[in-house]
């Protein structure tokens, strides 16, 4: 099997495409929901403590003061909002990155395994990735299934070995077959 380098990529970073389109996807919609419900609540309130007070400032309404800052608000709210939403979207492929990474390791090591027939030795993640336990399981598993087929091969090896040649015909020759099937397995 060839040596696979476990580092992440640029190229890499979307694997699993689905799972990490509609995390970060539900992330952008909260963050973008919370930016709405943050710039209306400042909005509301400085328009309600302005306008429910009767005084003026010199020739300068507290409207046109609030209008002013208003607009300061609402620029500078939208502005942190829409890179904390990027930072959102950013942390979201990462950290789905350590989920999406040892699954698509797992479909990756079942596919080879089911299409050559060769047992894996073992899965390996990234340190960090989640599903360690997982990939321990997989290992386990796989070491039982390497030790049945070395111990299939050498029943098969003794089957071959045996003097069979003494033997009628009808008990030599499934011994004789059992043995070829066994090499093959």
């Amino acid at each position: 099997m060839p040596e696979y380098k476990y580092k992440r990529q640029v190229k890499n970073i979307l694997i699993n495409k689905p799972l990490q389109r509609e995390y970060t996807m539900l992330i952008i919609i909260i963050m973008m929901l919370s930016s709405l419900v943050v710039g209306f609540i400042i909005h509301y309130t400085l328009k309600q403590g302005f306008l429910g007070s009767p005084y003026r400032i010199g020739k300068v309404s507290p409207y046109e003061v609030l209008s002013e800052v208003n607009y300061l608000l609402i620029v500078r709210v939208s502005l942190a909002m829409f890179f904390s939403i990027v930072v959102a979207g950013i942390c979201g492929i990462v950290f789905l990155h350590r989920v999406a990474g040892p699954v698509y390791r797992f479909h990756i090591t079942l596919r080879r395994w089911a299409d050559t027939g060769e047992t894996p030795r073992e899965v390996k993640l990234r340190e960090g990735d989640f599903f360690q336990e997982v990939a321990g399981e997989f290992n386990r598993v796989f070491k039982l299934v390497n030790e049945h087929e070395e111990k299939v091969q050498k029943v098969a090896l003794r089957l071959s070995e045996l003097p069979i040649g003494d033997l009628r015909p009808d008990l030599a020759d499934p011994i004789r077959k059992a043995a070829e099937d066994l090499k093959h397995v």
